[in-house]
């Protein structure tokens, strides 16, 4: 069987987007590190925040941790489809036996080339435009969830800020109240402010620590998935530019004039070209076409005018 379908490509694989990830979680951590009671420095600056509410501030943690796998995920699944694809260029096994199994990001584009190299042929456009669109489609949906989850934590920080100024509104009024029960005693409304204020200042923690732990992790998201993003785009690129080579030929032509270019999904320089080349070539014919229709029409009324001028002659 002849592999009609192989073309020697290149195609980048994730673990410098991968290592950029690793490294910024690092230096995150370095930070963080820095910030706890551990450090050289000890300061009880996040442990305090943390505890001015453990509960909302704990599920921010979670959705932070569980954003971060996920988008370490999501540049990870582009390693095994890249060693598809090169499996697929390198294998000389006619039957594809030793063919590993196709992961879920490009199963339908695995499917349609092993159809066609069965059948010996090339690609078609409408295929290559159905591959793209299964894989451009997988990665939007996964990058979907990822975009979620940054917005979940902004969220989240914003719960935690109007919900501290709703108890710090709250604490402050009953301090107001408080002072006017203590029957004009200096002493007595002092004391009472400051053990009224304790209150309000935890409800202010409330609302600056969830949005510190809200937008630090946005911010963390963010950048993960920056990196899976760029990580799936070059890959649909490469993967695009491989896909050109294996489209079939397509030819069209009338009188005389014809064109063969390959259009892959996202060659639009090919295809604008090749549309150039047919308009040209029909505006071409209709021209012909019309001259020769000019032609006999005026032969026709050089005839008609003769024979006018013969019957005037006789008359």
């Amino acid at each position: 069987m002849a592999r009609s379908l192989v073309r020697s490509a290149k195609f980048t694989r994730p673990g410098r987007y991968i290592l950029n990830m690793l490294l910024f979680l690092i230096a995150v951590g370095a930070g963080v590190f820095y910030l706890s009671p551990w450090s050289p420095q000890p300061t009880p600056l996040l442990l305090d925040a943390f505890n001015a509410n453990q509960a909302l501030n704990g599920l921010i943690l979670g959705v932070l941790a569980i954003g971060i796998v996920f988008n370490l995920r999501l540049a990870g699944v582009i390693s095994p489809a890249v060693r598809w694809v090169e499996a697929f260029m390198e294998i000389v096994d006619p039957g594809r036996s030793r063919l590993p199994r196709a992961p879920i990001l490009i199963s339908a584009m695995a499917k349609l080339l092993l159809d066609a190299d069965k059948r010996n042929g090339r690609l078609s456009p409408e295929s290559s435009r159905a591959i793209l669109d299964s894989i451009g489609t997988r990665m939007d949906e996964g990058r979907e969830m990822g975009r979620y989850m940054m917005n979940l934590l902004v969220f989240l920080g914003l719960l935690g800020t109007f919900w501290g100024l709703l108890q710090t509104v709250d604490a402050v009024a009953d301090t107001i109240n408080g002072l006017a029960s203590t029957n004009g005693d200096a002493e007595d409304a002092i004391s009472q402010l400051i053990a009224n204020l304790r209150e309000p200042l935890s409800g202010m923690g409330t609302a600056f620590s969830s949005s510190l732990f809200g937008l630090g992790g946005s911010l963390i998201v963010g950048f993960l998935d920056l990196q899976a993003g760029q990580a799936q785009n070059r890959f649909y690129t490469d993967l695009e530019d491989w896909l050109a080579g294996m489209t079939g030929t397509v030819s069209a032509g009338k009188d005389g004039a014809s064109y063969t270019g390959n259009i892959a999904d996202g060659d639009v320089i090919g295809a604008i070209q090749a549309l150039e080349t047919a308009l040209a070539a029909n505006t071409e014919t209709q021209i012909n076409a019309q001259a020769g229709q000019t032609s006999e029409l005026r032969d026709e009324i050089r005839a008609l005018n003769r024979t006018l001028i013969r019957f005037g002659g006789g008359e």
